[in-house]
């Protein structure tokens, strides 16, 4: 129990909502992806993977402590687990949600610009990547080629959601919701 310590209330609250929010998307962008993804043999998180992972960035940014992003793919993966949305991967979501969260933990530690839009693409990038390599890799078991293919069109989607996410972040500022 000594992570939680880490974080007040308030942290827990908006890393709860921020995942909460990730969530509730799935729903309304899993469809439209499966249009394109399906008949192309990949899944379809590494096309629109981006779209999750920016609020799994968000999180990290905001409440700026160590483990937030672990926590966050940690509650994703138990929520995801819980409402019936794991799919096909069953279980082997805990691993494939919380793996980007722990990524873009020790990223956002090496980064010297917390606030940053390359922050944003970066984080976003790379854990849309991570996400996408255990996935094709591990729970799939794709050929080699198709594991590429998929890092890279994961990685350009996480470069997308680490820019809808700076946006999204900016406006956060703006209106100083947060600071």
């Amino acid at each position: 129990m000594s992570i939680f310590r880490r974080f007040t209330v308030k942290d827990l609250i908006i890393i709860t909502s921020i995942a909460a929010l990730g969530i509730a998307i799935k729903p309304i962008i899993n469809p439209v992806t499966k249009l394109f993804s399906t008949p192309l043999g990949i899944p379809g998180g590494s096309i629109t993977g981006g779209l999750y992972m920016l609020w799994l960035v968000l999180a990290v940014v905001i409440v700026d402590k160590p483990f937030t992003g672990t926590l966050y793919g940690l509650l994703q993966s138990i929520l995801v687990l819980l409402i019936g949305m794991a799919g096909k991967m069953g279980a082997f979501s805990l691993v494939a949600y919380t793996a980007p969260g722990i990524v873009a933990d020790l990223l956002f530690w090496l980064l010297p610009y917390k606030d940053k839009l390359i922050t944003h693409l970066f984080l976003c990038g790379c854990a849309n990547l991570t996400g996408s390599l255990i996935s094709s890799a591990i729970f799939f078991q794709m050929p080699t080629v198709m594991i590429v293919f998929n890092t890279c069109m994961a990685f350009s989607s996480g470069i997308l959601g680490g820019y809808l996410g700076f946006g999204i972040y900016q406006s956060l500022k703006a209106a100083r919701i947060i600071q």
